[in-house]
């Protein structure tokens, strides 16, 4: 059975047209390179070479043989520049699991210094709920994911990104910027209870983990606004309270500049927060421009003061 250490030899001798020449350039004996070529012929049950002299000719076989043989040498020169290319990750595809909310930071900040960095990966971001994104992940169907950080995850590594808190949501025009205070301890602004219980409110789909949350807090303050839009996805949250179809109230996400809506520190010390991470195979080998995307989501996972 022919390899890939075969048909460089042979071509090699139909190249120099010599035994002595060719085993200078392989770095081998001219009785190992004879023999070797002996054997070979012998297996094919046909000459390659007719013997002029010193001369190495190539016959009719030996033609076809070589030909092919390049052709073939091409094909594994082009497939180890492929692996090496992904082995540095300059080329193929990393796949990116997200949830809406956070797909929007990483589209606006994170996507664009990655690309600079790495122009040749195809990137393949999911946007998902957090429950499908961890099934996902169980499946092999992502290489890692930004969610709310999950205990128990033993199939899984998770690195912690950040802290997320419920936050009041505005258009960034709102008045109520002028009623909410800076207090130590809080990342933002705060705007009292009372500036913003009688507001109309736009939030996610009664049916998901942030509509209960939100609820359970208005509950707890006695206080009941009214909700004027449900809807699935954060980012038509958001776009619903960026053209003043009312505020919101969900845990935050990272804004990128001009997001056109602003984020408000509640009332209380004792607020819904929730952690962020990236979620990661355990024992699976990542690429250096795999880590270096997981960095990126890490050095631009941060609240600036005024988001707007």
């Amino acid at each position: 059975m022919a390899n890939v250490r075969d048909f460089e030899y042979i071509t090699a001798i139909a190249q120099y047209g010599s035994i002595s020449k060719a085993s200078e350039a392989l770095f081998l004996s001219q009785p190992t390179l004879s023999k070797f070529l002996q054997r070979v012929e012998k297996e094919l049950g046909l000459p390659l070479f007719h013997r002029v002299g010193k001369r190495f000719i190539l016959t009719s076989a030996g033609e076809i043989y070589v030909a092919r043989s390049r052709s073939i040498l091409e094909l594994e020169h082009q497939m180890r520049q492929e692996l090496a290319d992904l082995a540095t990750m300059q080329s193929g595809s990393i796949r990116l699991g997200t949830t809406a909310g956070r797909s929007i930071f990483i589209t606006q900040q994170v996507i664009p210094a990655f690309r600079q960095m790495y122009p040749r990966i195809r990137l393949i971001v999911y946007s998902r709920s957090n429950h499908e994104l961890l099934r996902s992940m169980q499946n092999n169907e992502l290489d890692f994911a930004v969610l709310n950080y999950t205990e128990n995850l033993n199939t899984f590594r998770s690195v912690t990104i950040g802290e997320d808190e419920l936050v009041l949501v505005a258009p960034a025009c709102s008045p109520l910027k002028d009623l909410a205070v800076p207090r130590e301890g809080h990342r933002f602004p705060v705007l009292s209870t009372e500036y913003w219980k009688d507001q109309d409110f736009v939030l996610p789909l009664s049916t998901s983990f942030s509509y209960r949350l939100v609820t359970h807090y208005w509950n707890q303050l006695g206080v009941h606004p009214r909700v004027v839009m449900e809807t699935q996805d954060l980012r038509t949250v958001m776009g619903a309270v960026r053209s003043e179809v009312g505020v919101s109230m969900f845990t935050s996400v990272p804004l990128y500049p001009g997001s056109g809506i602003r984020y408000f520190s509640l009332d209380g010390t004792d607020l819904p927060k929730q952690k962020s991470c990236i979620l990661c195979h355990r024992d699976v080998y990542y690429t250096e421009a795999q880590q270096a995307l997981m960095q990126l989501i890490q050095d631009f996972y941060r609240y600036p003061e005024s988001p707007a």
